[in-house]
C-alpha cells in the first residue's frame, strides 16, 4: 500500500508539471521473456554494472570484481548482464584501478563470464546474455586524450589527430576478437558519459574526415564498428551505449536543438541508430543521456529526480516509432532511489517505449 501511494504521489506530481513519466502499479512486464538475434532472454532486466575500482595492477578482474559480479547477480534474476565498460589500453582506463579488456587478461575475463554464468544458473535455473562495452576515458584517461576542442567544453588533454585514432581502431578490433574467444555474446562501444567514443559525435570544431557535419562526425564510430565486424563471426552481435541528448548546447552538443540550448534534438541520434542497425544489425541500444546546464569539469546542477526521470523517459519515447519497434531500447536507472524505477520500467516497456529495464549496480 505504501508503494501504491508513492506511485500515486509520484503521478500526480507529474501531471501538475506536465511531463511524461508512465509509471505503473505492476511490474509483471519485466518477466516477459524476450529474444534477441536468435538469442533467448528469460526477462527484460537488465544488470549494467559500473565502474568497481577493484581490477588487478594489470586491469585484470580480481576475486574482489568476481565477488562485486556474483553479489549483483544474486540481488534479482537478470535476462541480460552488461559488464562495467572496460577500457581498450592501459592508457585508456580512467584509472589505474579500472579493468583492461586485452589479452593478457583473457583468462580472468573468461573466469569472470563463467562466474556470472554459473551464479544466474545456480540461482534461478538459466544463463544471462553476457555483454561487454569497450571504453576511452578521453580526457579523463591516465593519458589524457581529446577528440575536439570547443570553448563549452574546456580541456587541456592533447588533441589526437587522425593518425592517431588508428591504435584505437585497432584496439577495438583486437578487442572484438577477444570477446568471441572468451564466450562473450554482444559487444559494443561506450558513447556516452566521459568516453572519447561519445565526444567524438560532437566534434563540430575537428576539421579533417572525422569532424563537421553529421557524416564526419560519426565517422570513426561507424569506422570502429566496421573494423570489428570484419574479425569476428556472426556469433557476436553487436551492441551501443548511446548518449541521446549530452544537454550541452550547440554548437558544441550532440542530440541538442539549434533553436533552444536547453532543448533535445534526437534526430541525429535517431539517424546513427538507424545507420548502425542497417550496417551492423544492432538491435540493442543501452540509452542515456545528459543534464542541461551542465559545466564540463564540475558537477551537474541539482533537480528533481522526478524530472531526470521524465526526461530520460521522454527522450528515450522521442525516438522514431520505426526504430522503436526494430531495435531493442534499455532504459537505465538513475542514481537516486527516490523514484520505484522497476515500476517505472516496466511502464515503458508496457507503453512499447522500451525493451529493457537496466538495473544498475556498483
Amino acid at each position: 500500500m505504501e508503494l501504491e501511494n508513492l506511485i500515486q504521489e509520484l503521478r500526480e506530481e507529474a501531471s501538475d508539471v506536465g511531463v511524461f513519466f508512465p509509471i505503473q502499479n505492476e511490474t509483471d512486464a519485466l518477466n516477459a521473456k524476450a529474444s534477441l538475434q536468435q538469442l533467448p532472454i528469460e526477462n527484460r532486466r537488465v544488470l549494467m554494472m559500473q565502474f568497481g575500482k577493484d581490477a588487478t595492477v594489470d586491469g585484470a578482474p580480481s576475486a574482489l570484481t568476481v565477488k562485486r559480479y556474483t553479489d549483483a547477480i544474486l540481488t534479482q534474476s537478470h535476462g541480460i548482464v552488461v559488464l562495467e565498460p572496460v577500457a581498450i589500453s592501459q592508457d585508456a582506463r580512467e584509472s589505474e584501478a579500472d579493468l583492461v579488456f586485452i589479452e593478457k587478461n583473457a583468462d580472468s575475463f573468461r573466469a569472470l563470464t563463467e562466474a556470472i554464468r554459473s551464479t544466474s544458473k545456480n540461482a534461478y535455473g538459466f544463463e544471462p546474455v553476457i555483454v561487454i562495452l569497450l571504453h576511452h576515458a578521453g580526457h579523463h584517461a591516465l593519458q589524457p586524450a581529446a577528440f575536439d576542442h570547443s570553448a563549452t567544453l574546456p580541456t587541456n588533454a592533447p588533441l589526437l589527430d587522425d593518425d592517431a585514432l588508428t591504435p584505437i581502431l585497432i584496439a577495438c578490433c583486437d578487442a572484438a576478437k577477444l570477446a568471441e574467444t572468451i564466450g562473450i555474446d554482444g559487444i559494443g562501444i561506450n558513447a556516452a558519459d566521459r568516453s572519447l567514443f561519445g565526444e567524438s559525435l560532437a566534434a563540430f570544431h575537428r576539421s579533417g574526415k572525422f569532424g563537421g557535419d553529421f557524416d564526419d562526425r560519426t565517422r570513426f564510430v561507424r569506422d570502429c564498428y566496421t573494423a570489428m565486424k570484419m574479425v569476428v563471426s556472426d556469433r557476436i552481435f553487436f551492441t551501443i551505449r548511446l548518449c541521446l541528448s549530452d544537454g550541452v548546447p550547440q554548437p558544441d552538443g550532440w542530440g541538442m536543438a539549434f533553436e533552444d540550448s536547453s532543448a533535445p534534438d534526437l534526430y541525429e541520434s535517431t539517424l546513427l541508430l538507424q545507420i548502425m542497425r542497417a550496417l551492423y544489425q544492432i538491435e540493442l541500444v543501452i540509452c542515456t543521456i545528459g543534464i542541461p546546464n551542465i559545466n564540463w569539469m564540475c558537477e551537474p546542477q541539482p533537480e528533481s529526480a522526478l524530472i531526470r526521470y521524465s526526461r530520460l523517459c521522454t527522450c528515450v519515447a522521442m525516438l522514431d516509432s520505426d526504430l522503436q519497434q526494430n531495435v531493442q531500447l534499455v532504459i537505465p536507472k538513475l542514481d537516486t532511489e527516490e523514484i520505484p524505477f522497476a515500476n517505472l520500467a516496466a511502464g515503458m516497456i508496457a507503453g512499447e517505449f522500451a525493451s529493457f529495464g537496466g538495473f544498475v549496480y556498483q
